[in-house]
């Protein structure tokens, strides 16, 4: 008999998480029986384009969840990021479940309520699966429950990346490109501030903001204080991002944390150097041979001139970026660790 695997989120866009979700339930749907959980909002049109089962999560979430529960008995949880484990967690079910990590935020480092929070939740989890070894390393009570954690590192498709890079015709061309949500996470602010600095050095600079969020009128404001309007575009979000990305020369990513950096792979796929913040799964996806670890705004400065000015350096990087993105393409074998996973759930 197949198992039944209820994945939840508590997110309702389509972003990172929530495309890993669906390239697992994807991979495996031969194997397994899935449905996807997750409050109502744009990814419910991706999920109805690839055919997944959609179950609304709306209201109480600790009663929302049990009723799915009772009603689609799933044989596992697979709960994605930290709001989703918790709540699932302390439904008080019998049903196990397996945490999904997709990001470290800064708060897992120290002693606080939700550090705590999740330790005590973490008694429940039966799996708990991290996108890097960052968090292992970080989460201040890892040493306690290092015999559930398992790294999984996330798989691009890079195929699929370079398609829809080419279906859509885009004649923009920009030096920098910032793709994520606009969120303190991703630090679009501090984009904003580079790309200024870098102006005021390389005078013919131009630079696009991909994306959206709760920070996306404090950027369009530091934009206008910085006076950065005529080189900084601001493109909200865009369904398709990778054929802007195309036609770009650097992706710039200055996250204060990082859970993997799918974005860094995707742009690397289609043969793109990153420049990033040296935090989390970032840290283990980029080195030299395909971009740069920045630490402060002078260090991303000095390494956008370098790679824009020098032609060759940036040939080498460009072709690392891709012979790099490649180690992380293997949706096959992603796929095949996370049904490893669900088989040792008797």
């Amino acid at each position: 008999m197949r198992k039944r695997i209820l994945h939840i989120l508590f997110s309702n866009k389509y972003s990172g998480a929530e495309n890993i979700a669906i390239n697992i339930i994807k991979g495996l749907n031969s194997k397994y029986d899935f449905a996807y959980a997750c409050p109502y909002g744009p990814i419910v049109e991706v999920l109805k384009k690839e055919g997944i089962n959609y179950i609304q999560l709306e209201g109480m979430p600790l009663l929302k969840i049990r009723h799915i529960v009772q009603k689609w008995k799933p044989d596992i949880i697979h709960a994605h990021d930290f709001r989703a484990s918790i709540l699932s967690a302390f439904s008080l079910l019998s049903v196990p479940v397996i945490s999904h990590l997709h990001n470290n935020p800064l708060w897992i480092k120290s002693l606080n309520l939700y550090s705590i929070i999740f330790y005590i939740a973490s008694y429940k989890f039966t799996k708990i699966l991290t996108v890097s070894n960052a968090f292992g390393d970080e989460y201040i009570f890892s040493r306690h429950i290092k015999n559930k954690i398992v790294v999984v590192h996330n798989a691009v498709d890079i195929e699929k990346v370079k398609s829809m890079a080419k279906k859509i015709e885009n004649t923009e061309q920009y030096d920098l490109v910032f793709i994520g949500r606009l969120t303190e996470q991703k630090d679009p602010i501090r984009f904003i501030d580079i790309v200024a600095e870098l102006h005021d050095k390389y005078p013919n600079i131009t630079a696009a903001i991909i994306g959206d969020g709760e920070y996306r009128a404090d950027c369009e404001r530091h934009v206008y204080e910085r006076g950065a309007e005529k080189y900084i575009k601001m493109y909200g979000f865009v369904q398709n991002p990778f054929a802007i990305i195309k036609n770009a020369r650097i992706v710039v990513m200055p996250s204060k944390w990082e859970g993997f950096g799918l974005s860094a792979v995707e742009a690397m796929a289609l043969g793109k150097p990153v420049l990033a913040s040296p935090v989390g799964g970032l840290k283990e996806i980029i080195d030299n041979s395909c971009g740069r670890l920045c630490r402060t705004n002078e260090e991303f400065v000095d390494a956008c001139i370098e790679f824009l000015v020098n032609s060759d350096y940036y040939a080498k990087a460009s072709t690392g970026a891709y012979k790099r993105a490649l180690k992380f393409g293997d949706i096959e074998g992603y796929c095949g660790k996370i049904s490893n996973v669900y088989e040792e759930i008797k």
